[in-house]
């Protein structure tokens, strides 16, 4: 609160939650003071018109901006994008927020088999107790204990010399210790050896997802996820980046966002499985190197610029108090390593559970998301690259596109006289997610009304006794292309894919196969010495294999070699938290994977521009 500024009440329904706000500050910060998140995909510059609210009382007068992307009906409304409207009254806005939008966040994936023999774990001590003229101290006892029981410790939380002459003496001098590989954590009264939970959490540019863990049983318990608050200020790790060079506090702000999304999924989780959260002693964490620095509250700033600096790989292990993450007070937190520059923990938690290091054939593995990862090898060789793919899989930058949310069009088919759409909770659409636009790009190559090189055409182009269906779908324009009508909506208006989207698809799969062509050459291979292609990510589990070849993402491949695995960094992060094993694997690959700069090789341009074609 800016307290020398006039100060104005501000009201957010349905959320009513209501703060006092310095005069002049925008609508979307001071929604984020009180937690609630409004995208920005355009960083809050005001071209992308994804942050609209409704002002009921209290407007100001709208900006050029808004006046250039909002209707003349939405203005008498009172709609205005909440990145330009600033607080100059008392107010009241109504707000639509994704868990109130209902969105879909895939949390399952491909999981490998690990044994289950977690690093966090319980061991039971009876000590004797001490007699008069005896040479005896609490904490020296307890060591001498548990080496008897062949446990060597190597650290400990200073916490528990203070609690443990009470810990001791409230049920007899028998404990549980709570043990991370060869550091103490902690010290229980009496037999807690049957109660030991972790949390796995996949910390994505877009949305976050968690799953708790009973690490006794291995059996996954709860699961939950949210959209990353950290998306008001942009929708990618580039200009997440840009807000933290320019702005003062920017890193301080973005970790305080997702400690606290990760302390909510936490309370979530421990809510749904009926325990307490000081019953969580361990938190893993998967991630892109960006959100890795930021989760941890490690300055990424040199990563925005060149030579694109990394300030660690990892992995880290630190105690959770040390960053606000509430579990239990002894509870330590781990941060998968990251690979390179642009390539983090998220794809190392992938790989995990892939064989790609153990196989005498080629492998590719691809987590398709803002940021594209690519991992290519066989067990002689691995190598991994980074290309900023975009938003546009998560419906950003699109002129209709949305998050996969309540009304999102998810699935289209083009074919058999007509189109038909699916929107996610079959209600009436209001926008176009990730999966619905590949549909519809695929759909139009396969019916004509799409060239390779992405242009819609105009209907007298079509073939020869192409059906009058297609063509009417067509919106012929004197500028800017063509437009693809996909359905009305009332008012006269309808829901549309622009030439511009069509372009903003080629760019972000033209990163996607630049950087595996880049691989191919460098190992000098044919695609088809491909055994498996691996998709993994959000997106990527809900387009199909065809499409896939269609769209040009990968080199004219079998389908059948092509495998879609899921959330599998969440799933690499729950092997991580239950096997000793799948924890030293990733630590391993860590070490042993190179990577390739791909925009500095020097046919990068070349390869970019033909891979903007599609190869339907």
């Amino acid at each position: 609160m800016d307290s020398d500024k006039k100060q104005h009440q501000v009201e957010f329904i349905p959320a009513h939650k209501t703060g006092y706000f310095g005069e002049g500050i925008t609508v979307r910060d001071a929604a984020l003071e009180l937690g609630i998140l409004i995208d920005s995909d355009c960083a809050g510059i005001g071209s992308c018109a994804k942050c609209k609210v409704e002002i009921k009382k209290g407007a100001n007068a709208p900006t050029p901006a808004e006046q250039q992307v909002l209707t003349a009906q939405e203005l008498r409304k009172g709609v205005r994008l909440a990145c330009q409207s600033t607080i100059v009254a008392d107010s009241l806005c109504a707000v639509q927020t994704a868990s109130q939008l209902g969105e879909q966040i895939l949390t399952d994936g491909l999981f490998g088999d690990v044994e289950l023999k977690p690093d966090i774990r319980k061991a039971l001590v009876k000590i004797p107790a001490s007699q008069l003229g005896e040479k005896y101290f609490d904490f020296e006892k307890l060591l001498e204990c548990l080496k008897h029981q062949g446990i060597t410790i190597s650290g400990y939380n200073f916490q528990i010399t203070r609690d443990l002459a009470r810990v001791l003496r409230a049920n007899g001098h028998t404990v549980t210790v709570v043990l991370e590989q060869q550091r103490l954590l902690a010290v229980e009264p009496g037999d807690t050896t049957l109660i030991l939970y972790g949390v796995a959490v996949d910390i994505g540019t877009t949305t976050v997802a968690a799953k708790l863990v009973d690490l006794m049983s291995g059996g996954v318990v709860a699961v939950n996820s949210a959209a990353n608050p950290q998306a008001a200020h942009g929708s990618d790790v580039v200009s997440r980046l840009q807000y933290v060079i320019q702005h003062p506090g920017g890193l301080k702000r973005f970790n305080q966002l997702i400690v606290k999304l990760i302390n909510g999924l936490i309370s979530n989780l421990s809510d749904e499985a009926g325990i307490d959260r000081e019953q969580i002693y361990k938190v893993v964490l998967a991630g892109n190197t960006v959100m890795s620095h930021i989760a941890l509250n490690i300055d990424p700033r040199c990563l925005g610029h060149k030579p694109y600096t990394p300030v660690f790989q990892g992995p880290v292990t630190l105690e959770a108090q040390s960053l606000e993450i509430k579990i239990h007070p002894g509870g330590v937190v781990y941060s998968i390593p990251n690979l390179a520059c642009f390539v983090g923990g998220d794809i190392t938690a992938v790989l995990t559970i892939l064989d790609l290091d153990k196989q005498s054939k080629y492998q590719l593995a691809i987590d398709m998301g803002t940021n594209g990862e690519m991992v290519l090898g066989s067990k002689d060789r691995l190598l991994c690259c980074s290309s900023p793919a975009g938003p546009a899989w998560e419906g950003a930058c699109i002129t209709w596109g949305m998050r996969a949310t309540r009304g999102a069009i998810e699935r289209v088919e083009i074919g058999n006289g007509g189109l038909l759409f699916r929107t996610i909770g079959d209600c009436d659409p209001t926008g176009i997610c990730g999966s619905g636009l590949i549909d519809i790009v695929c759909g139009f190559l396969r019916a004509g009304a799409i060239d390779k090189s992405g242009r819609i055409l105009d209907p007298s182009q079509l073939p020869t006794g192409k059906a009058q269906w297609v063509k009417d779908l067509i919106v012929q324009k004197e500028k800017k292309g063509n437009d693809l009508r996909i359905a009305d909506i009332g008012d006269n208006n309808s829901i549309f894919v622009s030439q511009n989207d069509i372009r903003e698809i080629q760019l972000a799969k033209a990163a996607i196969a630049s950087g595996v062509n880049v691989l191919l050459e460098e190992f000098a291979i044919a695609a088809d010495e491909v055994a498996t292609v691996y998709v993994a990510g959000a997106f990527g589990n809900h387009i199909l294999a065809r499409d896939v070849l269609d769209l040009g993402l990968i080199p004219d491949i079998s389908p059948e070699k092509i495998k879609f695995i899921g959330n599998a960094a969440l799933t690499g992060a729950e092997a991580i938290l239950k096997s000793r094993d799948a924890r030293e694997r990733a630590e391993q690959i860590s070490q042993k994977i190179e990577y390739i700069d791909i925009a500095g090789q020097p046919d990068f341009q070349e390869n970019f521009v033909d891979a903007m074609h599609f190869a339907n």
